[in-house]
């Protein structure tokens, strides 16, 4: 069964491509902001205007809100023929994470995504040397034993560093 396609889904990449023409060279931009293009739409808006007064207490324009904002996320994550993010997004200290087009950012903010990905892998690399260490102990037991036969046991050598 394929997924349909949505009016919606028509919306993102031109209201993301809107944002990023009006974000200047080397600035970045929000989800929020492309978010709220899609919803601008002359036609959406009357249409969760109808859905939030006619429907309130439903929350149906909410639904439709987190859709959009799921939608841009994806959008947001694809790669180009080579398999490289055509937008990337980093933390500045800030609730939301800054987005720009990679082509488009700067040796600094290149070195903030960096800096960034090399600590979630190490973060990541931890976490995988802990469910080995898990799953050495589990291996030792009938295929039944589930983790929590080994917390008590693993879970203190994490804590103290293996």
């Amino acid at each position: 069964m394929t997924k349909q396609r949505i009016y919606i889904d028509d919306l993102i990449e031109p209201a993301l491509a809107s944002v990023v023409r009006r974000t200047p060279r080397g600035s970045y931009f929000r989800k929020t902001e492309v978010v709220a293009e899609v919803i601008r739409h002359k036609e959406l808006g009357g249409v969760l205007k109808a859905l939030r007064d006619g429907w309130s207490g439903w929350g149906i324009d909410e639904v439709v809100r987190r859709y959009i904002d799921g939608k841009v996320g994806s959008v947001l994550q694809q790669r180009d023929s080579f398999g490289i993010r055509v937008y990337e997004c980093f933390a500045a200290g800030e609730p939301e994470r800054r987005w720009q087009p990679f082509k488009a950012m700067t040796a600094n903010s290149l070195r903030l995504v960096m800096q960034q990905t090399r600590t979630q892998a190490r973060q990541l690399t931890v976490k995988g040397e802990g469910y080995e260490l898990f799953l050495r102990e589990l291996e030792k037991l009938p295929a039944t034993a589930t983790v929590a036969d080994v917390y008590d046991r693993v879970a203190p050598l994490l804590l103290a560093g293996r």
